[in-house]
């Protein structure tokens, strides 16, 4: 009677053993999508922090930084946490391709944001076609990204080189004749005079650009230039230097009178007034991105006080668009509710995005976003620390960017 009730008990045992284990390997199983669920979502970001730009990516990085963190407060996306790789591509195009390549081949980043320079916007944007990873571009807008070079899986809220220069010239006026140049000997500049001179004869016909000056990049003396077009005799100086290059010029054309004697338009962002301070001429004709002083509703008032309080700094023309940039992509992910690129790229063609500007959606055909241009008049601010503008006039997208023949005319001359 005794082997029996061993045999009995032994396999009752054996039993219970091997339920337990099949009871552990089922909560080990039921766990793994669970911890598949707490990796992040990896956002790739290429930008230059070395160089003429470096407080633009800042602020862009800023911007992206400050839309992840509101993110991940109330829940994430597709209930992950959200993290921003950041890599410093110092205004060199070499080094934006091998860093996005690394962020997409060894970080594993779901999508990518920014970067800064047109030059390195076009390697990034290379490489995000090659690997078909979503780009969302908030800084770089000359015009090859989203005509020549264009893919599906490349997106911008930055009004492009082409509608800036198109808006410059309808602001310059038609009581301007004489017009005279200078812009850094780089793509975006050469460029824009391009674009500048062919709307200018469509707006302005009888006026002509008497004379141009193309100092390289991080020029440090402007004296030579600043005479050269001086001599000309303009009735305005067209600019399309920015960051330290429009400061050195700022500061190196007041002795020779330069804004004494003739206007001057420029690309002007929040970075050179702050740094020129009382320096920065005043009723220079200013065209920004997104100014936040000028952009009125509660949107951006919020922004400005969650932004400020932060970073303690005001919100300049890079981190509102960076901020956009993120946001649109979550509310597309949502959406798609899906990280795949072909679902991400469906989305956010299809999106109403409620932003800070206003609202934003894209063409399909270049996937530029519905972001214009906002051209003022330097004045004192009594409210900021900086100079601000003077009766701020918005260019919409649908009035300066190109047509569709256009595009397919600039597609077509590269085949």
């Amino acid at each position: 009677m005794t082997i029996p009730r061993f045999a009995s008990a032994f396999r009752s045992r054996r039993a219970a053993l091997a339920t337990g284990a099949a009871a552990a390997l089922g909560i080990l199983m039921s766990a793994m999508p669970a911890a598949a669920q707490d990796k992040p979502i990896k956002v790739g970001m290429t930008t230059d922090l070395t160089g003429i730009a470096a407080a633009y990516a800042r602020s862009q990085v800023n911007g992206v930084q400050l839309a992840i963190d509101q993110l991940n407060a109330s829940g994430g996306l597709l209930g992950r946490k959200l993290e921003l790789l950041v890599r410093d591509s110092q205004l060199k195009p070499d080094l934006g391709t091998s860093h996005t390549r690394d962020l997409i081949t060894r970080e594993n980043v779901d999508f990518l944001i920014g970067p800064d320079g047109s030059a390195v916007g076009m390697t990034v944007s290379a490489v995000a076609k090659q690997y078909k990873k979503v780009v969302m571009m908030t800084i770089p807008n000359t015009p090859r990204l989203t005509t020549e070079t264009f893919h599906p899986y490349v997106f911008t809220v930055v009004p492009s080189g082409l509608m800036e220069a198109r808006a410059m010239a309808e602001a310059i006026g038609p009581g301007n004749k004489r017009i005279a140049f200078i812009g850094g000997d780089y793509e975006a500049a050469h460029q824009g005079l391009k674009y500048f001179k062919d709307w200018l004869a469509k707006v302005n016909p009888s006026a002509q650009v008497v004379g141009e000056a193309w100092p390289k990049l991080g020029e440090p003396d402007y004296s030579s230039y600043i005479t050269s077009l001086m001599s000309s005799k303009p009735d305005v100086i067209f600019s399309y230097l920015w960051g330290a290059d429009l400061i050195g010029f700022v500061k190196q054309g007041k002795p020779y009178g330069v804004f004494d004697k003739t206007k001057v338009a420029s690309l002007v962002f929040l970075d050179d007034m702050k740094a020129l301070g009382s320096e920065m001429p005043d009723g220079l004709i200013a065209q920004m991105r997104a100014p936040f002083f000028a952009i009125e509703g509660d949107r951006m008032t919020k922004f400005v006080e969650q932004y400020r309080a932060k970073y303690n700094d005001y919100p300049a023309d890079w981190a509102i668009m960076g901020y956009e940039g993120l946001q649109i992509l979550a509310q597309s992910i949502k959406q798609a509710n899906s990280l795949e690129s072909d679902a991400i790229v469906k989305a956010v063609e299809q999106v109403k995005y409620d932003g800070l500007r206003g609202p934003i959606s894209f063409r399909a055909i270049d996937h530029q976003g519905t972001v214009g241009s906002y051209i003022g008049t330097v004045t004192k601010s009594d409210k900021y620390p900086f100079k601000t503008l003077t009766h701020v006039k918005y260019v919409p997208a649908e009035k300066i960017w190109p047509t569709p023949a256009e595009i397919e005319q600039a597609r077509a001359a590269v085949k």
